[in-house]
C-alpha cells in the first residue's frame, strides 16, 4: 500500500492524539490523589511533598508518557501499514491499536516507559528550580514513586483509549449491518410489489390493445414512467417529494385504468413541500395497501387521497381510503401481507430513529382508512437528493 492510502485523520475512530485530554484529566487526578493522603498521613511524614510537587510531577511524567508511546505506536503503525494486507479492517476495526504488533508494545513497557519516566523527571526538576513567586519544598518523590506513575498513566490512558476505540468500531458496523438489511429490506419489497402489479397490468394492456388503443398506450406510458421510477429508487438514497408523488400518480393511472371508475384519486401536494427530502418507495407500500386490503375488494370501490402537509418540524404524509375499513381488512390479510408496512417502519427506524412514525386508525363507523407517517423535515441529508422537477 502506497503512503497516500494511509489514514491522515487518526481521529476517525479516535487514536493516540486524542488520548491527550484523558491523559491530562488522568496526570491531574494522580495529583490531587497523593496530595489527599499526604494530608491523610499528617504533616510530619517523610513523604510530604505538597500540592505543587505533586501536581509538576504528575504533569511531566504523564506527558513523557504519552509523547513517546504515541510516536512509537504511530510510527509502528504506519510502518506496518505498508506491510499488512489487511490493514485497513485493522485500522477500521481496532484504528491505531489494531496495527501495533507486540514487539512495540513490548518495547515500550521494558524501555519507553523508563525513558519517558527518566525525561519526566528531568523536566519536572527543571521545572521545579525556576524562580517561583513562592516557597518550593526541597523534597523529591524518589525514582520507584515515579516509575510508578509513568506505568499507571500508560496503562489506564491506553487502555481506555483502546476499549473506545473498539467500542466507536463496534457501533460503526452495526450501524452499516443495519443499513445493509433496511436495503436488503427495500429490493425485497420492490420484488414483491412489481410482479403483481406488473402481471396484472401487462394482462388488461393485452385486453385493450384490440378494444381501446388510446388507453392502452397511456396505460403503457404510465408503465414506462413507474418502472423508469423504480430503477432510480434503488440507486439513491434520497429523493424530492415531488418524485415520490410523481411514482405514485404513475402507479395509480394505472390502477384507475383497471379499476375503472371504481377508483377516485386525488393528490395533494402543496409546492412549497415539493422539494422536501424524503427516501424512496416510502408511499408505494401505503397505496398498494390501500387499494389491495381497503378499496379493491369493495363492491362500491372508493375514493384514494395522498397528501403532504408540514406541521413544525415534522412533514406528514397521509394516505386515506374509503373503502372496507382497517378491521375488515385484517381478518382477511395474511402475515406475509404486512410485510410493506413493517419494511417502512424498519426504514423510519434505520433514518430517522425516534423521530419518525406510522400509524393506521380506522375512520368513523369503518368508513376506510388513514395511514399517517410523520417525518423530520431535515432528513436524510441534503447532498443524498436528486434533484427533480416539481409534480405538475
Amino acid at each position: 500500500m502506497s503512503d497516500s492510502e494511509y489514514p491522515s485523520d487518526l481521529i476517525v475512530h479516535g487514536s493516540i492524539p486524542r488520548t491527550g485530554r484523558f491523559n491530562l484529566l488522568w496526570s491531574v487526578s494522580i495529583a490531587l490523589v497523593m496530595w489527599a493522603m499526604e494530608w491523610a498521613l499528617g504533616r510530619d511524614s517523610p513523604h510530604r511533598y505538597g500540592f505543587f510537587i505533586n501536581m509538576t510531577y504528575a504533569l511531566c511524567l504523564g506527558y513523557w508518557c504519552w509523547t513517546l508511546l504515541g510516536i512509537v505506536w504511530l510510527s509502528e503503525a504506519r510502518r506496518r501499514w505498508k506491510q499488512l494486507p489487511d490493514a485497513r479492517q485493522r485500522f477500521d476495526r481496532s484504528g491505531v491499536y489494531g496495527l501495533v504488533g507486540w514487539p512495540a508494545i513490548v518495547l515500550c513497557v521494558l524501555f519507553g516507559i523508563p525513558v519517558a519516566c527518566v525525561m519526566g523527571v528531568a523536566m519536572a526538576q527543571a521545572a521545579l528550580h525556576l524562580p517561583w513567586p513562592w516557597s518550593v519544598p526541597d523534597r523529591r518523590p524518589p525514582i520507584g514513586v515515579s516509575m510508578v506513575l509513568c506505568y499507571s498513566s500508560a496503562l489506564v490512558t491506553f487502555t481506555v483509549d483502546y476499549l473506545r476505540v473498539r467500542l466507536a468500531a463496534s457501533e460503526v458496523r452495526a450501524a452499516a449491518a443495519q443499513r445493509q438489511t433496511v436495503e436488503a429490506q427495500l429490493q425485497l419489497l420492490q420484488a414483491q410489489l412489481e410482479p403483481h402489479m406488473l402481471f396484472n397490468t401487462l394482462a388488461n394492456l393485452h385486453a385493450l390493445i384490440a378494444s381501446d388503443p388510446s388507453r392502452a398506450q397511456d396505460m403503457l406510458a404510465h408503465l414506462i414512467a413507474f418502472l423508469r421510477s423504480t430503477l432510480s429508487a434503488t440507486r439513491i438514497a434520497a429523493h424530492p417529494l415531488s418524485e415520490e408523488f410523481r411514482r405514485v400518480a404513475d402507479y395509480l393511472a394505472l390502477m384507475q385504468i383497471r379499476m375503472g371508475p371504481w377508483l377516485q384519486i386525488a393528490l395533494d401536494l402543496p409546492d412549497d413541500l415539493a422539494s422536501l427530502p424524503v427516501p424512496p418507495m416510502l408511499l408505494q407500500p401505503l397505496v398498494e395497501n390501500a387499494i389491495q386490503h381497503g378499496l379493491e375488494p369493495s363492491r362500491q370501490g372508493g375514493q384514494l387521497t395522498v397528501r403532504a402537509q408540514h406541521d413544525g418540524e415534522h412533514l406528514i404524509l397521509s394516505v386515506d381510503d374509503t373503502g372496507r375499513g382497517l378491521q375488515a381488512a385484517q381478518l382477511v390479510r395474511r402475515s406475509t401481507d404486512g410485510f410493506g408496512l413493517s419494511c417502512v417502519r424498519d426504514r423510519l427506524q434505520s433514518l430517522y430513529g425516534g423521530t419518525a412514525s406510522l400509524s393506521l386508525t380506522a375512520k368513523p363507523a369503518g368508513a376506510g382508512t388513514h395511514v399517517s407517517l410523520r417525518l423530520p423535515v431535515s432528513l436524510p441529508k441534503p447532498e443524498l437528493i436528486e434533484e427533480t422537477p416539481a409534480l405538475p
